[in-house]
């Protein structure tokens, strides 16, 4: 009898051992699954799809993986919804996938509720800081994609430098560059003259604001430009601002469809905030360069939409709150005019300048222009002295898919 009582004991103890086996599975093979259904959502969040697509896509792709309704078993059930606790309840950028499925088990009946696992993820899409102050985005092999002339400087604080084209000189320097240390120099092919804590041979880097939805029109008037006393307010510019004058802006989003900011004259600058003249409220302001018929296709953008090369000085500063905070330029990739910043003035800024389909180039000898981050096909600035200070807290932050828990 004794025999008996322990060879059931021993059975007892690896039927036991079995199920926790079984159970751990499974709760590992329905994470998996719950883990991968909230990336995809989050894929299609960070692609500007909606909450509604990002938790068909999350369904999906836990069915792929092999969750379902009453698959892989009976009783299994998967959901997919904007979180309603937690860190990120009700955040519409989110999606929580939950994935609950009863275990077949050897000892234990299935019927059970300790022989069911539950496992769920949450995916984002989420703002992510670069650690580039500079970046040229241009993939081909084209020579000088970052370039200084002989007075030229770029003396760049809070951030690195990063060159995408493969050329052998995708970057030449004839001028001064400088880096913070703890920052680098990044470029995909080779340099033309001294670069800083350079690193060649890199890898292509994406482009941090890829995917970012475009401003909407919906609430914007149209208006055309206006010198001092009056304020620009924000809306729909199709004309230029061209006459010579200090332009001041209140705070907001300004449309540039088919319009331009043409600044080329002794007195022509721009100017947002409280040391305007006249003074406006603070809160910074997004200027977005786009084609005549924004939002549809086709259209044609300004022979130049962007030029600040006048003699006075230009103050200009990004959105502090909002879905474009620290977005302070942003030229539409179908305009591949070239932007000019430089002149007889100063030019100081604050938040991102973004052209992914232009050039960005200094303009004038030595003329002085203060940024904050430079996102732009290629970069040249010429004679210009450039400063870039990189503060994240001013800056804009691109999107990424993430897994969050």
């Amino acid at each position: 009898m004794l025999i008996g009582i322990v060879l059931m004991a021993l059975l007892f103890a690896v039927g036991l051992a079995i199920d926790t086996g079984q159970l751990y599975n499974g709760r590992r093979t329905a994470q998996e699954a719950a883990d991968a259904g909230a990336f995809a959502g989050a894929v299609v969040l960070y692609q500007s799809g909606s909450s509604a697509q990002a938790q068909a896509a999350a369904r999906a792709d836990a069915a792929l993986n092999g969750y379902g309704t009453n698959t892989p078993s009976a009783g299994t059930t998967v959901s997919a919804q904007v979180p309603k606790s937690g860190e990120f309840a009700d955040d519409v950028t989110c999606v929580e996938v939950t994935i609950s499925t009863p275990v077949l088990t050897t000892l234990v009946p299935q019927a059970e509720s300790f022989t069911r696992v539950a496992a769920s993820a949450v995916g984002c899409s989420k703002p992510s800081n670069s650690g580039y102050a500079v970046i040229a985005l241009n993939q081909a092999c084209d020579t000088g994609a970052t370039e200084l002339s002989s007075n030229g400087s770029l003396d760049v604080h809070g951030g690195s430098i990063q060159v995408n084209s493969c050329a052998a000189q995708a970057a030449q320097n004839g001028g001064i560059v400088k880096l913070e240390p703890g920052y680098e120099t990044d470029v995909v092919g080779g340099v033309q003259g001294s670069w800083p804590a350079l690193n060649t041979g890199k890898p292509v880097i994406r482009d941090p604001f890829a995917g970012i939805s475009k401003p909407l029109i919906n609430e914007l008037l149209p208006y055309s430009p206006a010198c001092p006393p009056s304020i620009n307010q924000p809306g729909i510019y199709t004309t230029s601002f061209s006459n010579n004058c200090t332009y001041v802006f209140a705070p907001g989003t300004y449309i540039f469809a088919g319009g331009s900011l043409d600044l080329g004259g002794s007195r022509a600058a721009a100017c947002t905030g409280s040391t305007c003249n006249p003074p406006t409220a603070d809160g910074g302001v997004f200027f977005f360069f786009t084609s005549s018929s924004y939002p549809a296709t086709g259209g044609t953008c300004a022979s130049q939409p962007l030029k600040i090369e006048g003699g006075s000085d230009t103050t200009l500063s990004a959105p502090t709150s909002g879905d474009y905070q620290g977005m302070l330029i942003w030229q539409d990739s179908v305009c591949t005019q070239e932007i000019d910043i430089g002149g007889g003035g100063s030019i100081t800024t604050t938040g991102s300048i973004y052209a992914p389909n232009a050039t960005l180039s200094g303009n004038g000898t030595r003329s002085s222009v203060n940024l904050s981050q430079i996102v732009a096909k290629e970069v040249n600035t010429q004679n210009a002295n450039f400063t870039i200070r990189d503060d994240p807290g001013l800056t804009f932050h691109g999107f990424i898919p993430a897994l969050m828990q």
